[in-house]
C-alpha cells in the first residue's frame, strides 16, 4: 500500500475513533449532567482531573516505550522491541501500586483541598479514587500493546479497540445511571472498559507482531536508562499539557465553586475535544516523519511539516469559528434544564469563545512540535510547554483573584500563554530547525486569514437571517456555514496538486461505475 493511502487509512480511522467520542459525548453529557446534578457532576469532574495526575507517575516512560518500539521496529531490531516492551510492562507493573496509593492518600485529603464538597460525598471520594487509580494503572499497560500496534501503522486497529470501549462506556453509564449507582457505577465502569482496552490491544498486537513477548517482565538497567532519557521530557511535556488544559477546573473548584466547575466544564469541553481532533493529524503523521528523521531525509521531513500545518489551518479554522459564532446556540439547545439555566448557558459559552480564540492562535504548533519530537529535540518543546502552563495558572489565578474576572480570567490566562508559546516561540524554533524561511509560510498565512474573514463573515449572515431555535434549523445553519467555507478553502487552502489528485480519484470512481459489467 502507498505512503499516501496508507496515511489517509490511518488518519481516517484516527478521525472516526475520536469523531464517536464526540458524537456520545454530545449524546451522554446532557443526560450525565442532568442525573448527577451540578453538584455530583463537578465532583465527577475534579475526581478524574485528579486520578489524570496519577498518570504522571510513569515519568514519561508511557511515551518514551512508543517513541522506541516504533524506532526499534523501523530498525527491524526485534531483540531491542522486546526488550523495551517487557522493560516497559515490568516498569508499569511497578508504578501500579504507587498509583493505588497515591489513590487512598488523595482520596481522605480531597475534601481539604476543595471544602466545597458536601459532606455527604467525602467517604465515597476515599473509596472511588483508588479505584480510579487502578484504572490508570491499566490504561499504561495498555498503551504499550497499543504502540506495537501504531509501529505497525496499524491505527485503524487500536481505533477499533477503541470504538468498543466507547459503546461499552456508553452503554455503562446509561445503565449504572438509571439504576441508581451514581458516581459508584461510573468509577467500576471506568476500570471495566480499561480492562478491555488491554485486553483487546494486547490480543491484536500479538496478531500483527508475532514476535511479542510479555512475560516474564523485565527492568534491565540501560533500557531503563534509555527510556526515562526520552521520557523525563516527554513527563515535563506531559505535566504541562495536563495543567493546561486540566488544572482549570482545579481553579475554578478551589477559588469559585464546585457548582462552577460544571459551567467551566461545559464551555471548555468542546475545545477540549477538538484539539486532539486536530493533534491526530500529527499523530498520524509521526511515525513516517520520525523514520525520515531517522534517516536523515530532510525533503520528506519539510513535506511532512508543511503537509500537517496546511491541514491544521484547512480544519481548524472552521472548528474554532464554528465555536465562537455557534456555541451559544449548541450549549442552548445542548444542556438548558433545571441543571443549566440560561445565565449559566451565557457563562459557558463565554468560556467556550475565548479557548477557541487561543486555539486558532495555535494552529500552527502541531508541526514543530511533532518535528522537535521526532528529533529527539524534546527539551525545548517540553520547556516551552512547561513555561506555557504556568503562565497559564499563574494568569488564570491573577486575574481571577485580582481583577476580579471570574471564571473568564481563568480562560484568559490559557489563552495569553498559549498564543506566547505555542503562536510564537515554538513555531519559530521548528522553523529555524529545518531551515525554512518565514516568507515560505506568508501565503499559507494571507490564505488562512482571508479565508477566516470570508467563514465569518458568512456565519455571522447566516445566525442573522436564520437564527438557531432549534436542532434542525441549527444544523441547516451549521450545513450552510461548512459548505461556504467549503467552496472558499477548496481555493485558497488545498493545493492544486491535492484538487487534482481528488478530482482523479472521482472521475476513475465514475468511470467504473459507468463500465458496463461483464457477461
Amino acid at each position: 500500500m502507498s505512503k499516501a493511502r496508507i496515511y489517509a487509512r490511518n488518519l481516517a480511522a484516527n478521525w472516526i475513533g475520536h469523531g464517536a467520542s464526540v458524537v456520545v459525548l454530545f449524546f451522554l453529557s446532557p443526560f450525565v449532567v442532568h442525573t448527577l446534578g451540578k453538584t455530583e457532576y463537578g465532583i465527577w469532574s475534579l475526581m478524574t482531573v485528579v486520578t489524570g495526575y496519577l498518570g504522571l507517575f510513569d515519568i514519561g516512560v508511557r511515551s518514551s516505550t512508543g517513541r522506541y518500539i516504533i524506532f526499534y521496529l523501523g530498525r527491524e531490531d526485534h531483540k531491542s522491541v522486546g526488550e523495551t516492551i517487557r522493560t516497559g510492562l515490568g516498569f508499569f507493573s511497578v508504578i501500579g501500586l504507587l498509583m493505588l496509593a497515591s489513590g487512598l492518600v488523595v482520596g481522605w485529603l480531597f475534601p481539604e483541598f476543595f471544602p466545597s464538597v458536601p459532606e455527604r460525598y467525602h467517604g465515597m471520594v476515599v473509596l472511588l479514587l483508588p479505584i480510579l487509580a487502578v484504572g490508570m494503572w491499566l490504561s499504561a499497560l495498555a498503551a504499550v500493546f497499543s504502540s506495537v500496534l501504531r509501529g505497525h501503522d496499524r491505527f485503524d486497529l487500536t481505533r477499533g479497540v477503541d470504538l468498543v470501549v466507547l459503546g461499552v462506556r456508553a452503554a455503562g453509564t446509561i445503565i449504572a445511571l438509571k439504576l441508581g449507582y451514581g458516581l459508584i457505577g461510573l468509577a467500576l465502569l471506568s476500570v471495566v472498559c480499561r480492562s478491555i482496552a488491554l485486553g483487546g490491544n494486547w490480543c491484536l498486537a500479538r496478531r500483527i507482531y508475532p514476535r511479542l513477548k510479555a512475560w516474564p517482565l523485565l527492568v534491565r538497567r540501560s533500557r531503563l536508562k534509555e527510556l526515562l532519557g526520552y521520557g523525563i521530557a516527554a513527563f515535563v511535556s506531559r505535566a504541562s499539557v495536563k495543567l493546561i488544559g486540566q488544572t482549570s477546573l482545579i481553579v475554578v473548584g478551589v477559588i469559585i465553586s464546585v457548582a462552577s466547575v460544571t459551567t467551566y466544564s461545559v464551555g471548555a469541553m468542546l475545545v477540549l475535544y477538538s484539539w486532539p481532533f486536530l493533534d491526530m493529524i500529527s499523530q498520524t503523521l509521526f511515525p513516517a516523519l520520525q523514520r525520515a528523521s531517522a534517516r536523515g531525509d530532510e525533503a520528506s521531513e519539510r513535506w511532512y511539516y508543511l503537509r500537517q500545518i496546511r491541514m491544521a489551518v484547512l480544519f481548524g479554522v472552521p472548528t474554532y469559528l464554528g465555536l465562537i459564532f455557534f456555541g451559544r446556540a449548541f450549549i442552548h439547545l445542548w444542556m438548558a434544564g433545571p441543571e443549566f439555566d440560561e445565565t449559566c448557558v451565557s457563562q459557558a459559552a463565554a468560556v467556550m469563545a475565548i479557548l477557541s480564540v487561543a486555539r486558532l492562535c495555535a494552529l500552527h504548533s502541531f508541526a514543530p512540535s511533532s518535528l522537535l519530537w521526532a528529533r529527539g529535540r524534546v527539551w525545548f518543546d517540553a520547556i516551552a510547554t512547561a513555561i506555557e502552563a504556568t503562565a497559564s495558572l499563574g494568569l488564570g489565578v491573577l486575574l481571577v483573584l485580582v481583577f476580579d474576572l471570574d471564571m473568564y480570567g481563568v480562560a484568559l490566562g490559557g489563552l495569553i500563554a498559549m498564543v506566547t508559546m505555542r503562536g510564537i516561540v515554538i513555531p519559530w524554533r521548528g522553523t529555524w530547525l529545518l531551515g525554512l524561511s518565514w516568507k515560505r509560510f506568508l501565503g499559507l498565512g494571507a490564505a488562512a486569514l482571508v479565508s477566516a474573514a470570508l467563514f465569518s463573515g458568512w456565519c455571522l449572515l447566516i445566525q442573522r437571517v436564520v437564527p438557531a431555535d432549534s436542532w434542525g434549523v441549527f444544523a441547516a445553519d451549521v450545513a450552510a456555514a461548512l459548505v461556504g467555507y467549503a467552496a472558499v478553502a477548496v481555493v485558497l487552502l488545498v493545493p492544486r496538486r491535492d484538487r487534482q489528485r481528488v478530482v482523479s480519484v472521482v472521475r476513475a470512481w465514475l468511470t467504473r461505475k459507468e463500465a458496463p459489467s461483464e457477461v
